[in-house]
């Protein structure tokens, strides 16, 4: 592979991986409001809003990664197949999180606002490299 074509494909990567981590931390900081909020005004227990959170988040997360992330990977009829792929990871990475706080909450004297901002904070390094590898990645035999 030429040198140009290397650095070509770095930077597209790298540019990827940016903006991967702009669309986490602006999914993940919904997920922790509408979570928290939803906790801390008596609406709902920490099980019920973190799931609230996390739908909430998904769609946040699904349209930045999709149309913005992994724009250069998108293919033209491959939305509802991304989408399906991504809500596997996402899932995956929710029953984590779940585990976490379950965890947290069984395990510790700590505020239940704590362990819920902790089990969100731990997913979305784990999330990259499926939706990289697998979510939004099509081959062109499979378009």
């Amino acid at each position: 592979m030429a040198p140009e074509i290397r650095h070509g494909k770095l930077k597209t990567e790298t540019a990827a991986a940016g903006k991967f981590a702009v669309i986490g931390v602006l999914a993940t900081l919904t997920h922790a409001i509408v979570a928290g909020s939803l906790l801390q005004s008596g609406m709902l227990p920490a099980y019920p809003a973190n799931v609230c959170g996390f739908l909430v988040a998904f769609c946040v997360s699904f349209t930045g990664h999709y149309f913005w992330s992994f724009s250069h990977l998108r293919r033209k009829g491959t939305a509802i197949r991304s989408m399906a792929r991504f809500l596997v990871i996402a899932v995956s990475g929710f029953l984590l999180n779940t585990t976490v706080l379950a965890l947290w909450l069984t395990l510790t004297p700590w505020p239940d606002l704590i362990g819920l901002l902790f089990s969100i904070a731990i997913v979305p390094a784990l999330s990259f490299a499926g939706a990289r590898l697998w979510a939004f990645s099509h081959h062109p035999a499979e378009t």
